[in-house]
């Protein structure tokens, strides 16, 4: 058994090598001893605490329907409708199984692909490019986009309100896209400028905003893509920089295997991907290149590669629904129950205030506006944080949510959420007490030990904070609460 020192997810973490040959320990980070069986339990509940950071989804074939327990996994967070938005717009089969995954309490989540599969039907030819510069769509397909980009936002915006209809003011996912940036490419006989790319793309986003307010985007990346591959780009942001990030949500892969990895699939590593958009990831390993079915992929069946992912900005994986169903529903309920069994105590809450004060009855911090980041010390009052608990952000009127997630002999992990209160869009830090323990293991933060407190703050997809919308993350520590 080899031990290692530090942490096993975060940032900078020694990766375990070793493990296939025997595991790995982590030796805690303040040099304190502890028993081997004891470390060995702290790194599986930790495993668990930021596995259980992940939602799970089920991305059917067009021919399959999610009706658990006759078909599908009903575990899973999202489900996919199976048959993609094309040309035809939203139909009575799309509502159907659309109302089968609300009622049921899931997110759906749709494929866009109604610009391209106009386009190709306009070009005469159903072939995609798939690496065939001489196809129509690869040649003659921005010129098509361009006299027609009004007509597809309106295809757009007329299927987002059918989704709206049936969503009972839900959210739904909508992957936008894919291979957009082959509109772009070199092939292209009058491939699309940096602007107009930007322009019709931000058309769409709008036309969905408009039709379904309450649904999010998930911008296609192909990881086939290079900045080369186009005609402008000099980078990856550069390509998506200026798209209209107030409807997006997520970056989504989707088009051909996607296992875990911490390597790249064909020109880019998943956190690549994450710190180029700024944005959390989808995976969606349910389909060939060509659409045809993946079974149920067995990388993704690890606590521990699944907290890898987490830390990564993965925040969904999507699985297929054909294989190994059955077992992927067992691995996301032991994920679930893993993380749910061992809370206990209540919810710490508490928010920041533009000022800070101090009547009131009972001890406790409180801290400044968001325009300075000094906190001073009071009894009670209305100023931010939790009397008595030494908790407080910074970056206006936030609400705090500490959560416990799991417990072991000599540590806990605990889960935080911040939601954005008053309006502007700002930087977050949150100061939380340590109560003596060190950091062990943290995911879609950053964190640090301050003197006395543990110091969070965002990563680069969830550095600042919306009004209206919250931060999740979540850290595991050596000590007691």
């Amino acid at each position: 058994m080899t031990k290692i020192k530090g942490s096993l997810f975060g940032a900078g973490a020694a990766l375990c090598l070793l493990a296939a040959v025997g595991g790995c320990i982590v030796v805690a980070d303040d040099g304190s001893s502890a028993s081997e069986e004891d470390e060995i339990f702290a790194d599986e509940a930790a495993a668990a605490a930021a596995a259980s950071q992940m939602r799970f989804g089920v991305a059917p074939q067009w021919s399959q329907s999610w009706s658990p327990p006759q078909s599908g996994p009903a575990n899973v967070d999202v489900v996919a409708v199976g048959d993609w938005l094309q040309s035809g717009g939203f139909t009575s089969t799309h509502k159907n199984k659309l109302t089968r995954i609300v009622n049921a309490g899931k997110t759906p989540y749709f494929f866009g692909y109604i610009a391209t599969d106009m386009t190709k039907k306009g070009l005469g030819s159903e072939n995609d490019c798939d690496g065939n510069s001489g196809a129509p769509l690869c040649q003659r397909g921005a010129a098509y986009v361009r006299a027609n980009i009004a007509s597809m936002a309106s295809a757009y915006q007329k299927a987002a309100s059918g989704i709206n209809g049936a969503l009972q003011g839900r959210e739904a996912l909508i992957h936008i896209e894919p291979d957009w940036y082959q509109f772009s490419q070199t092939a292209q006989q009058n491939a699309l400028t940096e602007t107009e790319s930007d322009s019709f793309i931000n058309q769409i986003l709008g036309a969905i905003k408009a039709g379904c307010p309450s649904c999010k985007v998930v911008i296609d990346f192909s990881p086939w893509f290079s900045p080369s591959a186009t005609k402008w780009a000099s980078s990856v942001g550069d390509f998506y920089d200026g798209w209209d990030r107030s409807v997006v949500k997520y970056v989504g892969l989707t088009g051909k295997q996607f296992p875990f990895t911490t390597g790249k699939i064909d020109n880019f590593t998943y956190k690549e991907i994450t710190t180029a958009l700024s944005l959390p990831l989808v995976i969606v390993d349910a389909y060939t290149f060509g659409g045809g079915p993946i079974n149920v992929d067995s990388t993704w069946l690890n606590e521990s590669n699944v907290a890898k992912a987490v830390d990564m900005g993965v925040a969904i994986v999507m699985l297929s629904q054909t294989g190994d169903v059955a077992g992927y529903d067992s691995f996301i309920a032991r994920v679930k129950s893993s993380s749910s069994s061992s809370s206990s105590s209540s919810t710490t809450s508490s928010s920041s205030s533009s000022t800070s004060g101090s009547g009131g009855g009972g001890g406790g911090t409180t801290t400044s506006s968001s325009s300075s980041s000094s906190s001073t010390t009071g009894s009670g009052g209305s100023g931010g944080g939790n009397p008595g608990t030494g908790v407080r952000v910074e970056g206006g009127d936030i609400t705090i949510d500490i959560t416990p997630n799991s417990t072991w002999t000599g540590g806990y992990c605990n889960n935080v959420k911040l939601t954005k209160k008053d309006s502007g869009e700002t930087t977050w830090k949150l100061y939380v007490p340590s109560n003596g323990a060190t950091l062990r293991d943290f995911w879609n933060t950053n964190a640090v030990k301050q003197g006395t407190d543990f110091v969070f703050t965002g990563v680069s997809w969830n550095a600042k904070i919306k009004p209206g919308s919250a931060v999740e993350f979540g850290y595991c520590a050596n000590g007691n609460r």
